[in-house]
């Protein structure tokens, strides 16, 4: 059905259904980043270190199915490019549609600025440090020192942000092969990094740490990290209880692993087999995450030790005491597991990858959000123009790199941007999953025409006469009011938390209808009302 230029752009979005369902499955899975367990085992017991981390992925997968299930079914019964973005804007309104969509792409871009400087100090600085102790090189240590700095580590982000920008905007098919077999590849290192730690063992971690730290100085090092961090940070000595409130709360942590499960939601017009590659990349992408974060977090927790994992974590939060130069990293530590140089270059450079992959997946989705915006009219045309060579919205790419440049510039000259990562990325996604659910719960019943027209009969399917996807939607409403309470409470968000609402995540809403506002004003000035496309679904 042809529909109106007064109300879309063109007739049909020009993309095209480019990307197989293992593709999207990388796409997922990249945008949770498989191997951001090697940070995993600090966080958890550093923001929470009376919860059981071992439990905290189960809980997380608990938590998040409800919400991937109901964006899957979601992303079946209305295939279109921007995903949530159609869905809440069809079911409830125009502005409620961008503003919670433009907040969910801000909250993604913020990740990205935060994340990136982990490239230069969390993974190359490690890495330079590692050998510099394995091969005695002073200079080494020199390097490993300097990328510390905000200079390498501005500069080095940038250019990785450009650089995938520039895959995305360039080849579809490029995006998505990158993202594929990245999966492979980061599940085979998963492979080898346990067989090293497992083989290794907690004798031969306490071993060459004690021989390694600091010029083995003290020859008992290990066991002085486990009494520092009980004495100066409270650590437990021991894993966790699994039954407490603590363990719980922290599963709201574990949910920040999963963010990305809905990447594919945001593409789903240009996706083949639909159904089919939405269930596996949303609900089975998040499935896939859980047991190989488990496996491999149990393998580490266990051949390091719990109390020195605990400690370790403690001390490097508070900043003082930790016997590591740099944030205490899986990836890093490898060097006390094993010798082998080529080993410990590859899992500190895996964690690298991970980030950059994730760019690239990112950078793929958000930009597909901005084309919707504009396709609807809410932006200028300009950003729903398709290159004709690359078959790409590579304007609106080009705006999403410059987002992610200046959350990049504000996350390295602010010291704070952990506490902006989990209590402003997380609680604000949540928040606006709560305006997603509620379109969800009420869709089958606000919009009856769309939901009985879906040629999806998996999307209409119903278990005592309520439909499946408005019980997701209650219990994904459920999942995300206790996720966004679990985040104010904690020490993730502790007395700071107010200021993130405040100032980032009231702001971020805020701004989004600011927008909607300017432009349905100056749409109405030429004679468009944007109210029209709550009407109808958008072409593919």
């Amino acid at each position: 059905m042809a529909k109106s230029p007064a109300t879309f752009v063109r007739q049909a979005t020009g993309l095209t259904k480019q990307i197989s369902g293992l593709e999207a499955l990388g796409m997922a899975l990249s945008g949770m980043g498989l191997l951001y367990v090697f940070n995993a085992t600090v966080f958890t017991p550093a923001f929470y270190p009376d919860a059981n981390p071992l439990v905290g992925p189960l809980i997380g997968l608990l938590l998040i199915l409800p919400v991937a299930g109901m964006y899957a079914l979601f992303s079946i019964a209305m295939p279109r490019t921007g995903g949530d973005y159609v869905w809440t804007s069809r079911v409830l309104s125009s502005g409620t549609g961008f503003v919670v969509n433009f907040s969910l792409t801000l909250l993604a871009l913020s990740v990205i600025g935060s994340v990136s400087p982990w490239i230069s100090q969390w993974s190359l600085s490690p890495m330079f440090y590692d050998l510099g102790i394995l091969q005695n090189n002073a200079s080494y240590i020199s390097l490993a020192n300097y990328l510390n700095t905000s200079t390498p580590t501005f500069w080095i982000a940038a250019v990785v942000i450009v650089a995938t920008g520039v895959v995305v905007a360039g080849s579809t098919r490029l995006s998505g092969a990158i993202v594929k077999y990245w999966t492979v590849i980061a599940i085979i290192i998963g492979i080898i990094f346990v067989a090293t730690v497992l083989s290794a063992g907690n004798g031969t971690f306490i071993t060459n740490f004690n021989a390694l730290y600091n010029n083995a100085t003290d020859t008992n090092a290990y066991q002085a990290v486990i009494t520092e961090g009980q004495a100066n940070y409270g650590s437990y000595p021991g894993i966790p209880p699994v039954l407490s409130t603590t363990t719980l709360a922290a599963g709201a942590l574990g949910l920040l692993g999963y963010l990305g499960f809905y990447y594919p939601a945001y593409f789903a017009g240009e996706v083949k087999q639909n159904r089919r590659s939405q269930i596996l990349s949303q609900v089975g992408g998040s499935v896939i995450f859980m047991i190989f974060v488990s496996l491999i977090f149990a393998a580490i927790y266990f051949s390091e030790g719990p109390a020195f994992v605990n400690a370790i974590a403690g001390l490097w939060l508070i900043g003082a005491g930790n016997p590591y130069p740099s944030i205490p990293l899986a990836s890093g530590l490898s060097m006390f597991w094993t010798q082998n140089v080529a080993l410990v270059v590859l899992f500190n450079l895996a964690f690298a990858a991970t980030i950059i992959v994730m760019f690239v997946s990112e950078l793929f989705v958000l930009s597909r959000n901005i084309f919707a915006w504009s396709f609807d009219r809410i932006l200028p045309s300009t950003f729903a123009s398709i290159n004709s060579r690359t078959r790409t919205p590579v304007n609106a790419v080009v705006v999403m790199m410059v987002a992610s440049l200046i959350y990049l510039y504000i996350s390295i000259f602010n010291t704070s941007y952990l506490s902006v990562l989990f209590s402003y990325g997380t609680a604000g996604t949540f928040l606006a999953f709560i305006f997603v659910a509620v379109a969800a719960i009420v869709y089958p019943y606000r919009r009856k025409d769309l939901f009985m027209s879906a040629s999806d009969e998996g999307a209409k399917k119903k278990y005592a006469g309520v439909p499946l996807i408005t019980i997701l939607g209650v219990l994904s409403l459920v999942v995300s009011v206790y996720v966004v309470y679990a985040l104010v409470s904690p020490a993730i968000g502790g007395p700071t938390f107010n200021n993130v609402l405040l100032y980032g995540i009231i702001p971020t809403f805020a701004l989004g209808a600011v927008i909607y506002v300017v432009a349905y004003a100056a749409r109405r000035g030429q004679n468009i009302d944007l109210n029209l496309i709550s009407k109808e679904i958008p072409p593919e």
